[in-house]
């Protein structure tokens, strides 16, 4: 065999073989640097407000994908009135080590949020998840899109089919998607919307979107950035959906924040089949309807 057609028979093999290895090298260099990084945030704030912890990390996905697996995992985010705390029994990071920045999270077990009212007292929510999933993009070290699901959410005062919160930076602003289906409400924030909800859609954008953008690049705490949003007149302009049985109720307005970050504001009603002067009522702690009227 000559030495040319040698060349062209081993080459993209030995090509193959070098991109493998760089991958691996790549690999351990990145998932030793995040090791060294999980290891100094952990009980500590890892960006400013936002402090996390765990019992036990592992790191696999060898050799093109990382996956980061806790256990116990607590994030608290610190707030106006007190700490946003949120733990999770099993939770998964999924990032590739090549591409745009993406990251895919699952949660598993048991879940408990908890935050202080602006009355001070501590409220707790704990919940099992059927299937608890999100995803993130980061673009220029800025957070531009977050995408998460809940199926079969079950808690003990609250109960939901699927719920999901998406995220995205648009021209217009910060677009925010919230929706609900087949829930049920005993108490609580919602209980005016309860007890059965059939199905429940919020589409809102948030404006004065430039004094947020620190947060999302994770260089400012969130009760800073939210302060400065609602003392410039930020407001959330809101299309909201409430379907219970048969009947569906079409409302929309403009929200703000009080001095405790809680949303305050009315929407009226708005699709062209509801009753006319219905209105909702976000007052801080609770959502009320206007005295009179008849309820979704």
């Amino acid at each position: 065999m000559r030495y040319s057609s040698r060349f062209f028979l081993y080459a993209p093999f030995a090509g193959l073989l070098l991109l493998a290895a760089i991958a691996m090298v790549h690999w351990w260099l990145v998932a030793s640097a995040l090791a060294k990084r999980l290891d100094a945030v952990n009980g500590h704030e890892i960006i400013p407000g936002v402090r996390i912890g765990f019992s036990h990390k592992t790191l696999a996905g060898f050799p093109f994908r990382l996956d980061i697996l806790l256990k116990n995992l607590r994030i608290e985010v610190a707030e106006v009135d007190g700490p946003i705390i949120w733990t999770s029994e099993d939770f998964a990071m999924h990032e590739l080590t090549y591409g745009r920045v993406q990251a895919i999270f699952e949660a598993a077990g048991r879940q408990t949020l908890s935050w202080t009212d602006a009355h001070g007292a501590v409220h707790r929510f704990a919940f099992l998840p059927g299937t608890f999933r999100a995803s993130s993009i980061l673009q220029d070290g800025r957070l531009v899109r977050f995408d998460s699901e809940i199926i079969d959410l079950d808690g003990g005062t609250f109960r939901a089919r699927s719920a999901q919160l998406h995220m995205r930076t648009s021209r217009a602003g910060i677009d925010l998607y919230l929706s609900v289906g087949e829930a049920h409400v005993q108490g609580g924030y919602a209980a005016v919307l309860g007890p059965d909800i059939s199905n429940l859609i919020v589409n809102g954008t948030l404006d004065r979107s430039d004094k947020l953008q620190a947060l999302l690049r994770g260089e400012r705490r969130l009760q800073d950035a939210l302060e400065e949003w609602r003392q410039s007149g930020g407001a959330i302009v809101n299309d909201f959906a409430v379907t219970k049985g048969k009947t569906t109720a079409h409302l929309d307005g403009r929200l703000a924040l009080n001095t405790h970050h809680d949303a305050v504001g009315a929407l009226v009603s708005a699709g062209p089949g509801d009753a006319t002067g219905r209105v909702l009522n976000f007052a801080g702690t609770r959502i009320v309807f206007g005295s009179g009227l008849a309820r979704p």
